[in-house]
């Protein structure tokens, strides 16, 4: 096999056009973020509850270049993930060569955690995009210093801050690495470097103005997200458990090689270091004093996928057994249920990893039976899923829906921004059944229930409610 750019282009093109065939195939539902982010994407704006805005400006592109649809939601995954792969190839040939730079596209094309990553749209998709590209701009400024590799830098870090905050921590590496390296630590002089920092900075500033006028909410939902405010010990269990997840999240040769360069580190390497490790562990620390998802370190891996492979490049046979295992991996996962079927597995609500994405077509199909009779009654809600996922399937999408907020919380969009108006009229659906009703409404009808039996030992239940005339929360 050529080791080339033109066998790389054709090597991701046939596995995104495998993914998108894959996703026609798997008729699942949407997660409920992509269904959240989606209902973003309908009331543009520079900021949201829990993310910054970008997620919903690149979901209202795609939707308005080819629609509402399930595939042309998830298409941006499938769309940007590719162009990073080829950001990893440009970074990767030009801090080694053209063979590192073949099987670095190669490898992170090929991640568990892309593969999984390419069958939903969330903000990781976009993150690690402008994470690279910011990288290969930020690798040509240091060695060309011409100001549209400084620009093209502070336009990708911007964009990188308003899709995640930490984007943030690229800062950082930058500093680390400029300190390591002597060849280029004159450019911590440099006005060029700061000039970029504000650019980027400037960039990011309406969603920071955003969030001023709604009392910083983002903010503070990352910092709940976290936990830290509630972190009373340390809690070694969530950290291996964490450090765990990331053997599926690289890829489990490839996890391992990375511990290993970590344990005998090699010079020639500090710039991958700088930006794989500080972001690995900063996440670790987080699992280490309260909580971290294992995708939370995604972008660690643009520059580990590079330096494992520039490790393994020259042990070729076992960095094939590493993409081809990551591989195996992916087919696992995208084929389970044929799978599972084949060999005669009754799947369970503990053994369907796809669990979380099933269920509400159904569900949508049977509640609108119910909202057809009463046209003249909004919908309530009283969480977030089951509000997202019925916005998304219901038709038309009742998008004045309200969220039920006796306990006026502030823990979603749509606590926000959807609150019940006094005097109007609901149905409202909910996974529990509620007694206290009559408190806040005059009058009270239950409607029954539906049920969406998913296995054996699970099915959802909800509870249907006919309520008229809001009073307000007392």
């Amino acid at each position: 096999m050529r080791e080339n750019f033109k066998t790389l282009l054709f090597i991701i093109l046939i596995i995104t056009f495998y993914r998108y065939f894959a996703l026609l195939h798997a008729h699942i539902d949407l997660y409920v973020d992509e269904a959240y982010y989606w209902g973003w994407s309908k009331d543009l704006s520079f900021g949201y509850y829990s993310k910054p805005p970008m997620i919903a400006w690149v979901i209202w592109v795609f939707t308005h270049l080819c629609g509402d649809g399930e595939i042309c939601l998830k298409f941006p995954a499938l769309f940007f993930y590719p162009l990073t792969t080829l950001l990893i190839y440009a970074i990767a040939k030009e801090l080694f060569n053209q063979k590192v730079a073949f099987w670095s596209g190669v490898a992170f094309i090929t991640l568990p955690a892309v593969s999984v990553s390419s069958l939903i749209i969330s903000t990781d998709v976009l993150l690690l995009f402008f994470w690279a590209l910011t990288l290969w701009a930020f690798i040509k400024a240091l060695r060309i210093d011409a100001w549209r590799y400084w620009l093209l830098a502070a336009v990708a870090a911007g964009a990188g801050l308003l899709t995640k905050y930490t984007m943030i921590i690229f800062i950082l590496s930058v500093f680390i690495y400029l300190i390591l390296d002597d060849r280029f630590r004159h450019h911590l002089k440099n006005p060029k470097l700061y000039v970029t920092m504000v650019l980027a900075a400037l960039i990011y500033m309406p969603n920071l103005i955003w969030n001023a006028q709604h009392d910083f909410i983002t903010f503070v939902h990352t910092k709940n997200l976290s936990g830290i405010e509630k972190a009373s010990h340390f809690h070694f269990g969530k950290l291996l458990e964490f450090l765990a997840a990331q053997f599926l999240v690289f890829g489990p040769i490839f996890f391992g090689a990375f511990l290993l360069l970590l344990i005998k580190p090699r010079r020639e390497y500090r710039l991958l270091y700088a930006f794989s490790v500080p972001f690995l562990a900063i996440i670790s620390l987080q699992a280490f004093i309260s909580k971290a998802l294992a995708n939370w370190a995604a972008p660690t891996y643009v520059a580990a996928t590079i330096m494992v492979v520039a490790y393994l490049v020259y042990k070729k046979r076992l960095l094939v057994a590493a993409i081809l295992l990551n591989i195996f991996l992916a087919l696992l996962l995208y084929h389970y249920h044929d799978i599972t079927r084949m060999i005669g597995i009754e799947l369970t609500s503990h053994t369907d990893p796809y669990k979380r994405v099933l269920g509400y077509k159904e569900l949508a199909a049977k509640f609108s039976k119910i909202v057809s009779r009463y046209p003249h009654h909004k919908l309530l809600f009283d969480d977030r899923t089951t509000m997202a996922e019925m916005i998304y399937y219901l038709r038309p999408h009742p998008f004045d829906a309200a969220m039920y907020n006796p306990a006026h919380r502030k823990s979603s969009q749509y606590h926000l921004f959807n609150p019940a108006q006094k005097g109007a009229s609901y149905i409202f659906i909910s996974r529990h059944p509620h007694k206290e009703l009559g408190r806040y409404f005059h009058t009270v009808t239950p409607l029954g229930t539906i049920e969406i039996p998913l296995y054996k030992d699970y099915t959802r239940r909800y509870y249907i409610y006919k309520l008229e005339r809001f009073k307000g929360y007392k």
